[in-house]
This record gives structure tokens, C-alpha cells and sequence, in this order.
């Protein structure tokens, strides 16, 4: 007889009557996901799921149970974007419900692109950084870091579109479908008028700032649209906001404030650090992976090396094609993309 896991039930919440938030440990520095569990007259919805492990496994078992209800009782598994930490799980709560699961239209090339088996996305990624720079032992192993996170992807769940504007009855609430690009292509935030609460996902969060990345399948400009984004939702009468990460938001105008004015000062420092390269390094040309040292330093592991270069990368970009740098060739350098001041 096999030992069980010893794993602890996930922290429960219930910020809204009849509205629950899983706090899920994700083996990430993020620590945690937040999962939400809506009960309703005809059955529960999942919004996000967590990376799919052996231990979320348990987890969610734990977390049912808690609850005094089984898989069978699901009847909608929504998720909000793309990255593993929110669709991991999406396909083995599939299998174990029978629910379908629900993603916003725009999101699913994302979803097939990243996580379908068999897909080049790891080695693009590490082709892509190299061209801006990184040097090939750092980025040689994205590859099969990238493998690793297909597999806490898997099994690769049947997704069901939604379009922005159409209204979905979840749990006892009738939401609004916002398409929020920016943090992911497709981000999908629902927001309940009548209860005056947004389920944002990683559009907004408390005390951290979203991770605003630019990857080799992305459309120009992700930090652009997340600003637009951002401005769309800020004037909603958000009497709560429940993010995918960390503690709940009562100032949804006032955080997105804060937000916006952090990536003015880090797009600031960007442009500040490539004119400094260009003092410091006479006329060998600027890498994203030159800014990147300068603005984060080095990384401690994989995944945050990833996502600090993706990161530089998208404030390069907007710089870019806003006209306060340029983009270039790299004119021999090992980098095959560079920037300059103008």
C-alpha cells in the first residue's frame, strides 16, 4: 500500500457569500495561485486551477472535500489566460468532472503554441533570447525547462471559446467577459455588475506588479496593450477586485494608478540604462540581454531569468515603437537585434 502525500489542505476563503478563493502552492517563486470555487443553484465553476501535479491532485481533493463536494459537481472550469500556473490543472479536472472548460477565443493559439505536446516553443524561446543577446549557456537549457512546464500541462484539455462581451452565468452571478491583453494575449477578466466585483485574474495584483513580457509569438507591444487594458477597467465600480495572486484589492482605480505610474518609472529607467550602456561601451551595440543585467541582475534560477529577460524585452519593445529608442541590426555583434538611443 502506497504512503499518501503529506500534503496540507489549501488556505479557503470566502470573500463573497458562496464565493470560496483556494490559495494552491505552485512549486514557482509566486509561491501560491489563487483558485476560486462558485457554488450556484446548478452546480459549481472552478476559475483558474494551478499547475497540475501530484500534489494539486491532493490538494484539490482536499479542497472539494472541505467543501462537501465531488468532481461531479462541477459544471464549468474557467481560465483566465494561459500560463501553467492558471490552465495546468484545467485538463485533469476535466477528466475528473466531465465540465467544460471555458477560454477566451483570443487566448487559445497561446494555449496550442506553449503547451500542445510536441510543440518547438522552448527552443523558440531560447532562439529568440539569443538573438536579443543572452548567451547561448543561458539559454540553452530554456528548452528543457520549457518541457518541463508542458508537463505540469498535461493531460491537454478540450477548451471551449468565449468571446469579449458575452455574459456567462457562473454560480449564482451573471458576469461580464472583459478581454484584458497585455500580461497574456487572450487575458479574460469577468466582471458582476450587479455584485460590483471583478475577478481580474493577473491583470491587477495588491503588492506585486504583473509580469509584462514579450515572447517570440507575441503581437508588438504587449506592455502597450496591458497599459490600454488597464484604462479600460480602471473605471469600473469595483467594489472588490479578486486577483489570481495574493490578497484581494478594495482600490481598483487607486492600484491601477500605482500600476501604471511603475511602468512610466521602469520605462524611465529603461531608456536610462541603455544611454549609460552606450557611455559605458563606445560604439558596441546595446542586447536586451545588456539592459536586462543592468535592470534585474542576475538570476538564481531559470525561471526568473526567463521571465526578467521577457520582461526587458517588453519595455525595449514599447520604447521601441514609441520612438524613444531604436532597434537595429546587430552589426556583428553575436546579437542579431540591439537598440540605440535616438
Amino acid at each position: 500500500m502506497s504512503t499518501p502525500l503529506p500534503v496540507q489542505p489549501p488556505p479557503i476563503h470566502e470573500p463573497i457569500p458562496g464565493l470560496y478563493q483556494v490559495s494552491m502552492p505552485i512549486p514557482v517563486p509566486l509561491r501560491a495561485v489563487n483558485v476560486y470555487l462558485l457554488s450556484g443553484p446548478e452546480g459549481w465553476t472552478v476559475v483558474d486551477t494551478g499547475f497540475h501535479t501530484a500534489e494539486t491532485e491532493v490538494r484539490w481533493r482536499l479542497a472539494l472535500d472541505a467543501l462537501g463536494i465531488g468532481f461531479r459537481d462541477l459544471t464549468a472550469i474557467v481560465v483566465s489566460h494561459y500560463h501553467p500556473d492558471h490552465i495546468g490543472c484545467a485538463g485533469w479536472l476535466q477528466e475528473q468532472s466531465g465540465a467544460p472548460v471555458l477560454m477566451l477565443r483570443q487566448e487559445i493559439p497561446q494555449v496550442e503554441r506553449f503547451w500542445r505536446p510536441g510543440s518547438p516553443a522552448g527552443e523558440a524561446i531560447a532562439a529568440f533570447f539569443e538573438a536579443h543577446g543572452m548567451p547561448v549557456p543561458e539559454a540553452g537549457p530554456l528548452g528543457g525547462h520549457h518541457l518541463e512546464q508542458v508537463a505540469r500541462v498535461t493531460p491537454f484539455p478540450r477548451i471551449t471559446p468565449v468571446d469579449p462581451g458575452q455574459e456567462l452565468r457562473l454560480g449564482g452571478w451573471r458576469f461580464q467577459v472583459h478581454w484584458a491583453p497585455g500580461h497574456a494575449e487572450g487575458l479574460m477578466v469577468l466582471w458582476e455588475p450587479d455584485a460590483r466585483f471583478l475577478l481580474a485574474d493577473d491583470l491587477i495584483l495588491a503588492t506585486i506588479t504583473p509580469n509584462i513580457s514579450l515572447w517570440p509569438f507575441s503581437v508588438e507591444n504587449p506592455l502597450d496593450q496591458y497599459l490600454s487594458s488597464l484604462g479600460r477597467i480602471a473605471p469600473l465600480p469595483a467594489r472588490l477586485v479578486l486577483p489570481g495572486h495574493r490578497a484581494p484589492i478594495g482600490d481598483l482605480a487607486g492600484r491601477v494608478g500605482e500600476i501604471v505610474l511603475h511602468h512610466r518609472d521602469r520605462l524611465d529607467r529603461v531608456e536610462a540604462i541603455v544611454r549609460e550602456l552606450e557611455r559605458d561601451g563606445g560604439p558596441a551595440p546595446v542586447t536586451g540581454w545588456d539592459v536586462n543585467l543592468r535592470l534585474f541582475g542576475p538570476q538564481p534560477d531559470l525561471f526568473r531569468s526567463r521571465f526578467a529577460m521577457a520582461e526587458t524585452l517588453a519595455h525595449l519593445d514599447y520604447l521601441a515603437v514609441h520612438g524613444r529608442l531604436r532597434q537595429e541590426e546587430g552589426n556583428g555583434s553575436p546579437a542579431r537585434i540591439c537598440y540605440r538611443t535616438v
